[in-house]
């Protein structure tokens, strides 16, 4: 579709198919790899949910706690998250409003305490069954990157 779309348009469960940064000079890079796993959700109340993570080393993350922690440490899973110093799940929740060529996503909610209260804005494209969601350009570090992520729509179940 590549008129501009209204929220109707985007009410429905998407299941995360790619999550990738395109730096400046077209190089595409998969962060959390080739395998991503990851919901986003928008209510026809005007509320939506975006949770993902990559896809694979659920196993060896699980081993890693389970060597490292005591039962009776319950802050010891924040300790190490923090020391990973990489961010490997995002997930968040608020309103959201479409305008023109963008969908934003108003934090009410987040893993990320400096996201709660910050418009998400993202740039969108729906082609057939997929929505595709882009940044504006992001700073990091001397690169400047877009990150894209492409979600396909779950059909609604005859339950």
């Amino acid at each position: 579709m590549s008129t501009h779309a209204t929220a109707a348009d985007f009410v429905g469960t998407w299941r995360l198919l790619n999550y990738s940064f395109i730096h400046e000079d077209g190089t595409v890079e998969y962060p959390w790899g080739a395998e991503v796993r990851g919901y986003l959700l928008y209510s026809a109340e005007g509320y939506m949910s975006g949770n993902l993570s990559p896809a694979r080393d659920w196993k060896h993350r699980r081993a890693r706690l389970a060597t490292t922690l005591k039962p009776h440490d319950s802050a010891a899973p924040l300790r190490m998250a923090r020391r990973a110093g990489r961010r490997d799940y995002i997930a968040y929740t608020g309103r959201y409003t479409v305008e023109g060529n963008t969908i934003t996503h108003h934090v009410e909610v987040s893993l990320f305490p400096n996201w709660v209260g910050r418009p998400e804005v993202r740039y969108y494209n729906f082609e057939g069954n997929t929505l595709t969601l882009r940044t504006g350009p992001i700073r990091s570090g001397i690169h400047t990157i877009v990150a894209e992520l492409v979600w396909e729509r779950i059909p609604a179940s005859c339950a």
